[in-house]
Parts: structure tokens; sequence; C-alpha cells
């Protein structure tokens, strides 16, 4: 897949291009793992790995890395320049990450209530930011949705 991948890419660059081959590169990979699982037999998958601990894995796994290249993808186009430049590299990112994978953990240990902490710390840290640029209010509204919406999601179609 990444071989076909690194071939067409380069045929790919101009508009919405390398987000929809992005997506289609996901979806083969997502195919991969279904099918290696589904060659496995029940019995084999047992003695090497609990089903239910492969889907709680890929679960975790869904919602970092591809969940940010997603984002960025797709809504890189609303993200504000700021003036101030005092912000990590890569931060928001994390950031990201981390709010999801905890969004994932409350999800899991059905504490649903305990999701609007992450969402009240996360505003609590950016609260200046957000009252001064009405912009970065904006993605920033936008990045939490969307990090919402995507564990959710992901939740409902691996393991609800």
């Amino acid at each position: 897949m990444d071989y076909a991948k690194f071939f067409l890419a380069p045929k790919f660059t101009n508009g919405r291009w390398p987000a929809y081959l992005f997506t289609v590169d996901q979806f083969c990979h997502y195919l991969a793992i279904i099918g290696i699982y589904l060659a496995i037999s029940p019995q084999q998958t047992q003695l090497i790995l609990n089903p239910n601990w492969l889907i709680l894995a890929l679960f975790f796994l869904i919602i970092t890395k591809p969940i940010n290249i997603i984002f960025k993808l797709y809504f890189e186009r609303y993200q504000v320049e700021l003036e101030d430049t005092s912000s990590i590299s890569g931060a928001g990112a994390m950031v990201g990450n981390l709010e999801r994978l905890i969004i994932g953990i409350f999800l899991i240990l059905g504490q649903y209530a305990a999701i609007a902490l992450v969402f009240t710390a996360k505003s609590i840290a950016r609260y200046d930011m957000i009252s001064k640029n009405q912009g970065f209010a904006e993605y920033y509204l936008i990045g939490s949705l969307f990090s919402m919406i995507s564990v959710l999601v992901t939740y409902a179609l691996l393991i609800f």
C-alpha cells in the first residue's frame, strides 16, 4: 500500500488530492488489518491476544496520529496566523492526542461527565487567546469538536 502511495503521491499534489489520497491510504490499511485479523482463526487469536484487547489497541491507535493528520488535512485552512509565536511547535497536536486519549479512557470507564473536565482544563489554558482573538476561538472550537466527534465515532464503530 505504501509502495503504491509513494508513486501516486507526486501526481496528486494539488488542491484536496493529498487529503483524499491519505484517506484512501488509511482505509486500505484498516482493511488490511481487518483481513489479517479475520485470517487468524479464533482459536489462534485467543492464544495470541484477546480480540477485545486488539480492538482496544486499535481504538487508541486510531484516535491519535491518524486523527491528527485528518484534522490537519481537512481543517488547516481555518487556522489563523498568530502574532504571538511563543507557542511550542507541535504542542497543539500533542494536546489533541492527550485530549482524545483521556476522552477515550473516560468513555471506556463510563465516566461521561468527566469528559467535561478535559474541555474545561483546555479552555482555561487557552482562555486569554480565546477571549482576544475571534479567529483563534473559532479554530479552537473546530478542533475541540472534531476531537470529540472523532473519539465518539471511533468508539461507536469499534467498541460500542
